[in-house]
């Protein structure tokens, strides 16, 4: 191969390099303009079973503690309902609506799901006041996973 072939070669082998790096850096910049912005942070508490109650409630005790702008939600389905009964108890006696009145009033959202309560045969007003109610509660948090970015925690 002559030298002259070989600079060509080089120039070449550089303008296109050049060129890329200019095709890459444009696709980003297009990117980051046209990418969604990003909502607050959040997380969705999956409660179940009501013995998982206590521990969520101070699972998100300690998460505000540390991050007090995180969003949380929590989505009760299933037996994990129970907690959320107007006046339900925890095994010492305390109603478990006093121990989530503080995080209500801190922006905590705790979610029903009226699937369960049709299968229990329970009412809205049978719930603890403040609590909002969703037609699927599995639902919501795929919704919220997938539409919002959440974070899972199964406490």
């Amino acid at each position: 191969m002559s030298a002259l072939h070989r600079r060509l070669r080089h120039s070449l082998a550089w303008f296109l390099s050049l060129m890329m790096f200019a095709a890459v850096s444009v696709a980003a910049l297009n990117y980051s303009t046209s990418a969604p912005k990003a909502g607050p942070r959040g997380v969705v508490y999956h409660v179940s079973d009501s013995n998982q109650a206590l521990r969520a409630i101070r699972h998100i005790d300690n998460q505000r503690a540390v991050d007090s702008t995180i969003v949380i939600t929590v989505v009760a389905v299933g037996g994990g309902i129970d907690f959320l009964i107007d006046n339900a108890k925890d095994e010492n006696g305390n109603t478990y609506a006093s121990m989530i009145d503080s995080q209500m009033l801190d922006g905590v959202e705790f979610k029903v799901c009226r699937n369960t309560l049709k299968a229990k045969n329970l009412r809205e007003n049978d719930m603890t006041p403040g609590v909002e109610f969703v037609d699927a509660g599995i639902d919501e948090i795929t919704r919220l996973q997938l539409e919002k970015g959440y974070a899972y925690i199964k406490p």
